[in-house]
């Protein structure tokens, strides 16, 4: 991109040219004017701001991934050869280097380069200066050596062809060197050997002596230096070997292993090395290397005679321990044989041994109890320490505890309840200036949720909970995690079922209890029935001498809002509500859903410290970075402070609502505490299905086949579904029991319409709907997808399925009664028995029965029906009839009773 003037920019962008230049200001570059141009290397800045501002971050990393597949012969066991598919993945990572870090490490190159030649020279000049003073001490020796040397040397000093020098060494030794003069290099000729005189073989003996004592007196420096060196050495060994074994430091002696510990096995290894080297030497060499190599053995041993030794290496390694180890052994609530075995570093039969002779069988994998487990730790020597299931969590929240600091005064956090349709969400739309209310399917309330609002009296977190009957733990979870409950009751209606049960939560959860007495403004507002009721429930108003606090309000009007505020507000101060605003934060999950493009969105309120974006966050099974967060409006902001309500993104699911949240720093130690509630999770459901199984083949033996309606469900949030599990399953009966074989939190997928229609349950969707996968396969499978977005009608059509599904209603109503009065006997024909009708209709083609004294004797059908001499097919009430029953001979006096066995739908 080229350079370009304010006023292009902003024509680029669609924009004015004073926000274009108050974002270059913003961007931290300097202020211009319209006509100014703007660099390019300014124009990117101003691109990287932007693109931070609005939640992109540049990609500064770049993987390419490459597969390669090919085909291998290879022979296997059987000696054939096969194909072997092989397959080559290859990963590239390709990341742009940041200008600003690569002028920080020039620099820092720069700078270290130049502090290297500083030091270069500075220990160039140090060696320069002690060079020369070694030289002039080797100078002022020479000369005192000489002066010592006597007249003898003096008369000798032209033919003297050996000079002296003392050098002095490091460490305070004196060492004299003995060096040939050097002569000047003469032309050889060819002349007669010259005859050595008196004088001269007196001279050369001399200048020999001189020689041979400073041979002896170098020797005897060298052979000192030497006992010294070795004598420092064994010192400092003898100190490492003392630091190993905790032991002080004692004499050496040459039969006494010379360390013990790690040295001492270094030492021992080091000496049975050498003799090996030693052996193998001198037994694979020839006559004359044997005899060579055997020599300079020989001298390194005999230098080596004053040096280390050690007594212990032929001795074995491994020591048996003289006494036994005693453990702690922590013992948790349930335990298996095999992990205990393991802590006590014993086999499992040992503990299995233990087990039988205590009466008790139990395999390697089976669980023991506290008990049980520290009675065999005692048997085994052992000390057992019980813990607690839950000890990885306590301690986390130990140390979480210990972090928190800066205490200050925090927001009340209030949940209002009560019945549906009481106006909750109205009086809370009232109090935000909002229209929440309209928005809800059917004007009623399915999920819990949080605001907060800044009143003149201070910010005041409020939490909005359903009233439908089904919502029983979301209010539950909104009592919990509150500081004050507000009930609101309306006027016109009185107490209900759903106001009694806010009550007993808010008890429950020890939290103080404020009565809204709501639409006062309708004319059928009674406010003393109210009150009576409430009386009746021991929740007294203070103007009746009780020590709940009421206030009458109407939410369409407002009258009476100001009055509940000044009744939170005082009831906050006297809570004395204090939160750590620093450390990490710590809170509860109040609701979580799965949104497409956004992946899990957790709504949390903060109870204590600060939730900042970034922060490594633990809820429920769950732990993840938070990547974004908002406010209840859907604002981006970077930190939460206590009794604030925020959205989070980041976590890989949806936890369970009402959960806690922590923030850790250690992401091994968040991993650990997922894990292990996960796994405990699992360990639940298990027994739990364990339980069901058991149950229902019980209630099958005894009941007989019991019907199955099968549920594939989806919601929109954690919270419904936990209402609608709860729900569904209060529904079932003992012919008919619905079964929910899937839950989850988000769209309808494809895999949920291929288990549906496996398993042949009934898919429904509650606020949510299907992808376009889903669909195909439910339009090609033909299966009905059902969405609700009001609870009431779910709940409906599930009682209706199962209605339909329960076995009708048999009920048997009479038709009519007849009187035997004669029996008349035919040898073609039978009996026949000649009746009056004295109830109801006598119908040929019914079922009936024979009464004799009241009392059934028979049960059949008729064989014929007749009026005087015609075949009929009902005969009424005061009638005379013929009639023949088949295969039985009715006498006089019995009764013919004629019924019919009527079907009836049974319902829910």
């Amino acid at each position: 991109m080229a350079d370009k003037t304010v006023k292009e920019l902003a024509d680029m962008v669609s924009k004015t040219a004073i926000a274009v230049q108050q974002q270059l200001v913003d961007a931290g570059l300097p202020a211009r004017a319209e006509g100014d141009l703007v660099t390019e290397l300014e124009q990117e800045k101003l691109v990287t701001y932007l693109k931070q501002s609005h939640g992109q971050e540049e990609k500064r990393r770049i993987s390419l991934k490459s597969k390669t597949t090919s085909t291998a012969r290879v022979t296997g066991s059987s000696g054939k050869s096969k194909s072997v598919n092989v397959e080559v993945r290859k990963k590239k990572v390709f990341e742009k280097p940041d200008p600003e870090k690569m002028a920080e490490e020039l620099a820092a190159r720069e700078q270290a380069m130049i502090e290297s030649q500083a030091r270069a020279a500075k220990d160039a000049e140090d060696r320069a200066a002690t060079k020369k003073k070694s030289e002039e001490r080797q100078a002022a020796t020479l000369a005192a050596m000489r002066a010592s040397l006597g007249s003898s040397k003096k008369s000798d000093d032209k033919n003297d062809d050996i000079s002296t020098s003392v050098v002095v060494k490091k460490g305070g030794k004196t060492t004299i060197e003995v060096k040939p003069k050097e002569q000047p290099k003469k032309k050889v000729t060819a002349t007669k050997p010259k005859v050595e005189t008196a004088v001269e073989r007196k001279a050369r003996e001399v200048r020999e002596k001189e020689e041979a004592r400073l041979r002896e007196i170098e020797t005897e420096t060298r052979r000192t230096q030497a006992e010294e060196a070795q004598k420092r050495t064994l010192e400092q060994m003898r100190k490492m070997a003392g630091q190993y074994t905790d032991q002080p430091a004692t004499e050496v002696r040459k039969d006494e292993p010379l360390a013990e510990g790690l040295v001492g096995d270094a030492l021992e290894e080091s000496f049975e090395k050498e003799r090996r080297e030693i052996k193998r030497g001198t037994s694979t060499t020839s006559a004359r290397g044997r005899g060579r190599r055997k020599n300079q053995d020989e001298r390194e041993i005999k230098n080596r005679k004053n040096g280390l030794r050690s007594s212990q290496s032929s001795q074995h390694k491994f020591e048996k321990p003289v006494e036994k180890i005693v453990y702690d052994v922590e013992i948790s609530e349930q335990i298996t044989v095999s992990d205990l075995a393991q802590r006590m570093a014993v086999k499992a039969r040992e503990v299995t041994k233990l087990l039988m002779k205590m009466g008790e069988i139990a395999r390697e994998s089976d669980m023991i109890d506290q008990a049980t487990a520290s009675l065999i730790v005692e048997e085994m020597g052992h000390n057992p320490v019980p813990v607690s299931d839950t000890k990885v969590e306590d301690d986390l929240q130990d140390a979480v505890d210990e972090r928190s600091s800066n205490v200050q005064t925090r927001p009340p956090v209030v949940t209002i309840m009560g019945h549906v349709d009481h106006g909750k969400t109205s009086l809370l739309d009232k109090i935000r200036e909002t229209k929440v209310a309209t928005g809800e399917a059917g004007g009623i309330t399915q999920h819990i949720g949080a605001y907060h609002v800044k009143t003149a009296r201070g910010v005041i977190t409020f939490l909005d909970t359903p009233g439908h009957a089904a919502f029983s733990a979301m209010r539950s979870r909104g009592a919990q995690a509150t500081d004050i409950v507000v009930l609101v009751v309306a006027a016109d209606d009185g107490m209900m079922p759903q106001t009694e049960e806010a009550i007993d939560h808010a008890r429950a959860a020890g939290t103080p209890l404020i009565v809204a007495i709501n639409k006062m403004d309708k004319p059928s507002a009674d406010p003393d029935r109210v009150l009576n009721e409430l009386t009746a429930k021991e929740v007294v108003s203070e103007d009746w001498g009780g020590d709940t606090p009421m206030a009458r309000i109407s939410a369409k009007t407002g009258d009476g809002i100001d009055e509940l505020l000044e009744l939170i507000s005082l009831q906050a101060e006297l809570m004395e509500l204090e939160a750590p605003l620093d450390g990490p934060a710590q809170g509860v999950v109040i609701e979580s859903r799965l949104e497409k493009g956004r992946g899990p969105v957790v709504s949390v309120l903060v109870k204590k410290g600060t939730l900042k974006q970034g922060d490594l966050v633990l809820a429920g099974e769950y732990y993840g970075k938070v990547r974004a967060m908002t406010d209840e409006h859907g604002k981006r902001i970077q930190s939460a402070g206590p009794s604030i309500p925020v959205e989070i993104l980041g976590l890989p699911e949806t936890p369970a609502a009402g959960s806690e949240f922590l923030v850790l720093t250690d992401e091994k130690k968040a991993r650990e505490v997922a894990d292990f509630r996960t796994n405990r999770e699992r360990e639940r459901q298990l027994e739990r299905q364990n339980a069901m199984r058991l149950e229902s083949m019980f209630d099958q033996m005894e009941q007989g086949n019991v019907s199955y309606l099968n549920i594939v469900l989806k919601t929109d949030v954690r919270g419904s579904l936990e209402a609608l599990l709860a729900a569904l399953n209060e529904l079932s009966t003992d012919e008919v029991k619905v079964r929910v074989i899937s839950s989850g939190v988000g769209p309808i997928s494809e895999s949920d319409v291929t288990l549906a229609e496996s398993s042949e349950a009934v898919l429904l969707g509650f606020n949510v709907r299907a992808d376009a996968t889903a669909r195909r396969k439910s339009d090609s499978a033909n299966m009905d997808i059902r969405y609700y977005s009001v609870i009431y009608g779910l709940i409906d059509d599930v009682k209706a399925a199962m209605s339909g599904m329960l076995a009708p209603e048999h009920r048997e109503k009479i038709l009519g009664v007849a009187d035997v009065r004669e029996v008349f006997r035919s040898s073609k024909f039978g009996a026949a028995a000649g009746c009056m009708v004295v109830e109801g209709t006598i119908y040929r083609n019914k079922p009936i029965r024979v009464l004799r004294n009241d009392q059934v004797i028979f049960t059949g059908q008729l064989q014929s029906l007749r009026r005087y001499k015609e075949d009929v097919n009902e005969v009424r009430t005061g009638m005379e009839c013929g009639l023949a029953v088949r295969g039985y001979d009715v006498e006089a006096g019995d009764k013919i009773e004629v019924f019919e066995i009527q079907e009836f739908a049974r319902t829910i």
